[in-house]
């Protein structure tokens, strides 16, 4: 478990991607001696040279001048504050440390707790709360510096994951899968998206209207993103792990319960031990209920750890 005790440089009055959101996780580990003897660590910044991977060096340049400037709004939802670059790095850094321990065997599931979220940042853009695509560029670490090959990316996040498509859209050793709201931010996320090129084929996009409940979700999981997950026989799964499709979430219309997500957490495991040996790497995406986010992060632990 990796989790940044300090964000509090990154943030924005009355912004609801805020550092109360990692408090209220750590106060839920804390209050759970099980979860708070886990082993964990405070994330180192990321290499510049991984960054790099995924994002291009005007992107790169363009976020520590709107920090180092004082900040700036990057675009109407996405704020860089006087110490965001720095707080950006490190959980950046958090995802390539759970990579590396997983790539090496030290351990089997790693879980990045830190922010800000990555999902929506692609290579050029910085869009919807994100500045760099933490997931994304662990997952390119993996493949490129630690000997990986084939990646399955799930992401459970409320949001389509719009700047994680773009990034693997035609690569064909990256299966990216996402359930989604839509109509909803970014506007992406269509069943006809369905990758490129060489990757075509490799993208798979579970849109839900608004209102739908864990039936239509858990639905969707079952029957078209699990059965996509073992036909690709990846050596690892990647979790964007968003917690906004919470009926709680104020951001959002899904109706997903605390519970929703410890079967999502038990079902992700199942087939990451039958496809990779169970070699899992989740990272905090969104989640703005503070409750809400806590006592699922809490349920997701407790699957992981202990299941």
């Amino acid at each position: 478990m990796l989790l940044d005790p300090d964000t509090a440089g990154h943030a924005a009055a009355g912004h609801p991607e805020s550092p109360e959101r990692l408090r209220a996780i750590a106060v839920a580990i804390a209050a759970d001696p099980r979860l708070a003897a886990l082993p964990r660590a405070a994330p180192t910044p990321v290499d510049p040279a991984h960054l790099l991977l995924v994002h291009r060096p005007d992107h790169i340049r363009r976020v520590e001048a709107a920090s180092r400037a004082g900040g700036a709004w990057l675009d109407p939802d996405t704020y860089c504050a006087p110490d965001s670059f720095t707080v950006a790095r490190r959980a950046c850094g958090a995802a390539v440390m759970g990579m590396e321990a997983v790539a090496a065997g030290r351990a089997r599931t790693a879980i990045a707790l830190v922010r800000p979220p990555g999902h929506h940042a692609g290579p050029d853009q910085a869009m919807g709360f994100c500045l760099f695509n933490n997931l994304a560029v662990a997952v390119r670490v993996g493949q490129r510096r630690l000997g990986l090959g084939r990646v399955a990316i799930v992401d459970i996040d409320v949001h389509h994951g719009n700047g994680t498509q773009d990034v693997f859209y035609e690569d064909p050793t990256v299966l990216y899968c996402s359930l989604h709201q839509l109509p909803h931010y970014p506007g992406t996320g269509r069943a006809g998206e369905t990758g490129a090129g060489a990757g075509a084929g490799t993208t798979l996009n579970c849109p839900l209207p608004p209102g739908s409940g864990p039936a239509a979700w858990l639905g969707a999981f079952e029957t078209r993103v699990l059965p996509a997950v073992e036909r690709f026989r990846p050596e690892l799964v990647a979790v964007h792990a968003g917690y906004d499709a919470h009926v709680a979430d104020p951001l959002a219309e899904l109706r997903l319960t605390t519970d929703s997500y410890r079967t999502i957490a038990s079902r992700l495991a199942a087939v990451a031990q039958a496809t990779a040996d169970g070699r899992m790497v989740w990272t905090l995406e969104g989640g703005y209920d503070l409750q809400a986010l806590a006592d699922s992060v809490a349920a997701t632990l407790r699957v992981l750890a202990f299941s």
